[in-house]
């Protein structure tokens, strides 16, 4: 999505960016600037999005499949986002943590089978 005219982030690698990566499990009709970013940003405006500026405004649903993802780099704690959501990327590349999900066929996700080094 883009962020509100003028505002900008250095991203890892040092190079200006003016899009940022969006909490697709949630409903943007919902959210602010600030809270659907995947990236805690301060310089983001706790105001409602722009709906018209998204491509579109479907959103992982609850009821929806288990989706294990990653590519976000990110950083803290792992957890899971919802009951069906659960990111494994913690930057291991950048010294963050190796991170795993045990699966042993449960249909909702467990925060204690969240697995890292």
């Amino acid at each position: 999505m883009n962020m509100p005219e003028g505002l900008f982030f250095t991203d890892k690698d040092g190079t200006r960016r003016s899009e940022i990566r969006i909490k697709w499990w949630e409903d943007p009709s919902k959210m602010t600037c600030k809270s659907i970013s995947i990236i805690p940003l301060e310089n983001l405006p706790e105001q409602p999005i722009e709906l018209s500026e998204l491509k579109t405004l479907d959103f992982y649903r609850g009821g929806d499949k288990k989706v294990f993802f990653g590519h976000y780099w990110l950083k803290g704690q792992p957890s899971l986002y919802k009951d069906n959501v659960c990111c494994l990327d913690y930057s291991l590349a950048k010294e963050g943590k190796l991170v795993a999900y045990r699966l042993n066929g449960e249909s909702i996700l467990n925060s204690s089978n969240i697995v890292y080094i």
